[in-house]
């Protein structure tokens, strides 16, 4: 706080001084002093008033200055009570004390919802692998129903059933998938292990495990230059890629749908240098007027209403997971001919650990 805001905050003391200084000048005058005393009378009763207010002024800047640093300067507020020195007069100790009882209350509250959020973490996480149970075994006993089909018309029938119940079973597998992934995306843990990866064994890993959608879908996968090693999570990245996957298929051209996953080196030799490796295929697209909210929780944009196939949460989770991970995402698209999204892998390790 500067001196000139601390003085208009305190200008009933200046005022009472100079009309102190004005009474006893007139009552000099009155008394027969010289009209020289009468000033000096006055002019010191004023200096008075200020030198009490510039006192005050100097003992209570530390104070004032050290909550205009914080405040300004502090990323997360909860701590300005440790950056404060306590105060040596009696309004300034009333505002440290108010300050500490407010932080200790808003710390506690932060710890408790971190408390609750972890709880609901955990309880999710749990859920997710009971659920996977009865998935897996459901996924066996379809698989050994199809083996044991009658090889004639009414075999044939069943086994498209069966093969449509697989894929349902699969939806709901990835679902459960994304609860997963979408409880570590809201958690402010540093839950993943970053580490080299080949580029081919990651996009390997995540079409083998989507063969079925891709099958189904008709979508053809493609590999191009994928030799590159890059730093991050196996099964974060494999998720990430398995929802660039499903999402392709979803919005796939049906016959002669492609999805090309490719590489390359950008800004070699440069602190910017990294890896990109984009997913691209060739189906409906995106509007341009939608390209910028792909990535934006709960949106489908008009494709995904008109199909009523899209829940919004797929990319919301890639956008989220990569920038936990410190990888940079961005999506391109063409009505009508491609939509490819573009995930970048700086090659500096140090850039992981910041």
């Amino acid at each position: 706080m500067s001196f000139a805001k601390f003085m208009g905050s305190h200008w009933p003391t200046l005022a009472l001084s100079v009309a102190a200084a004005a009474l006893s000048a007139f009552v000099l005058l009155v008394s027969g002093a010289s009209a020289g005393l009468s000033l000096l009378v006055a002019g010191v009763v004023v200096g008075a008033g200020l030198l009490s207010i510039a006192i005050d002024y100097r003992r209570k800047r530390p104070f004032y200055g050290d909550l205009a640093a914080c405040t300004d300067d502090l990323e997360h507020p909860l701590w300005i009570f440790e950056m404060v020195d306590e105060p040596d007069y009696p309004e300034g100790r009333l505002a440290y004390e108010a300050l500490s009882a407010v932080s200790k209350a808003a710390n506690d509250d932060v710890s408790e919802y971190r408390r609750q959020a972890q709880d609901y973490r955990e309880y999710v996480e749990t859920w997710v692998h009971e659920a996977k149970s009865p998935l897996a075994a459901a996924h066996l006993m379809l698989e050994n129903l199809m083996e044991s089909l009658p090889a004639d018309e009414t075999g044939e029938v069943l086994l498209e059933k069966t093969e449509a119940l697989g894929e349902e079973l699969d939806r709901v597998e990835g679902f459960i998938e994304q609860a997963l992934f979408f409880a570590r995306s809201e958690s402010l843990d540093r839950d993943y292990l970053i580490r080299p990866y080949s580029l081919q064994k990651l996009v390997g890993d995540a079409v083998r495990a989507n063969a079925r959608v891709l099958m189904g879908a008709h979508v053809a996968p493609y590999r191009i230059d994928l030799e590159q090693t890059v730093f991050t999570d196996e099964k974060w990245m494999n998720f990430i890629l398995g929802q660039l996957i499903q999402n392709s298929a979803k919005y796939a051209a049906g016959e002669g749908a492609e999805l090309v996953f490719s590489s390359r080196l950008c800004d070699e030799g440069l602190s910017s240098e990294r890896i990109e490796l984009e997913v691209r295929d060739n189906g409906c697209g995106v509007e341009q007027a939608d390209l910028a909210r792909v990535f934006d929780r709960g949106f489908t944009g008009e494709n995904g209403r008109s199909g009523k196939r899209a829940t919004g949460i797929g990319l919301y989770l890639v956008k989220r997971l990569c920038d936990k991970m410190g990888l940079a995402v961005h999506a391109q698209s063409a009505p009508g001919e491609y939509f490819a999204v573009t995930i970048a892998f700086p090659t500096n390790k140090m850039h992981y650990f910041e």
